[in-house]
């Protein structure tokens, strides 16, 4: 047993000088464009996909991630996967989105080839799903989901080996870090909208100490020399 006065300070102090996570955190703009709403709808009504890759081969031979980004939660479901071809495109809104959360009313997708195929308008006129796909002069449309691309990436390129080979080993824990964060825009967590509850991380499931600053203070007192 032991006891660490001001602990939270001190890892708090730890956590904020870490290089890393400054050298990979992007920068913010200097000038900020005029930003125009986008009509989301319903929780799962509109969806955007997107996929990010060929990234370093893991161990099990994924190279791509797969994302689905909802616009009114910020809800994010990934998948890796080896490669991004309709038929993967297609097993991934049924495994991951639709048994899951059910058919949503409209997709946000560019002109990706595994998109615009002809398996891919099957599937979603079958389940009367919107397919749209932003003009050329406005791929901000597909902003949300290419913004959570770059945010997992930062936080798995702080935990890979230097193989680069079990990124996708680590892809989850971002997934639930993202998930699990307070997003600016509507001052929730991604799961708590989804699932009309917040989740627990694991540090909230560790004994809370009942040492306050003050004890903490007079016990540094007392045992100074």
């Amino acid at each position: 047993m032991y006891w660490w006065p001001r602990m939270r300070e001190a890892v708090q102090s730890w956590v904020a000088a870490c290089q890393d996570c400054g050298s990979r955190k992007a920068k913010p703009k200097a000038v900020v464009p005029p930003l125009r709403s986008v009509r989301t709808g319903d929780v799962c009504d509109r969806w955007a996909i997107d996929v990010a890759g060929p990234l370093p081969v893991t161990a099990g031979g994924n190279r791509y991630v797969i994302a689905a980004v909802e616009y009114t939660t910020r809800y994010a479901v990934a998948s890796a996967v080896s490669e991004h071809t309709a038929k993967g495109i297609a097993r991934f809104l049924m495994g991951n989105r639709v048994f899951v959360y059910g058919p949503m009313l409209e997709i946000m997708m560019d002109g990706a080839m595994e998109f615009g195929s002809k398996a891919t308008a099957e599937l979603l006129e079958l389940m009367q799903v919107k397919q749209s796909t932003p003009v050329p002069y406005r791929p901000k449309l597909l902003g949300l989901v290419k913004r959570f691309h770059r945010t997992w990436k930062d936080i798995v390129s702080l935990y890979v080996d230097e193989g680069q080979d079990d990124w996708d080993d680590v892809l989850p824990s971002a997934l639930y870090a993202y998930n699990s964060s307070r997003h600016s825009t509507h001052g929730f967590q991604s799961n708590e909208l989804m699932m009309g509850r917040r989740l627990r991380t694991p540090a909230e499931l560790l004994r809370r100490s009942r040492v306050t600053h003050p004890v903490a203070g007079l016990h540094i007192r007392l045992t100074s020399p």
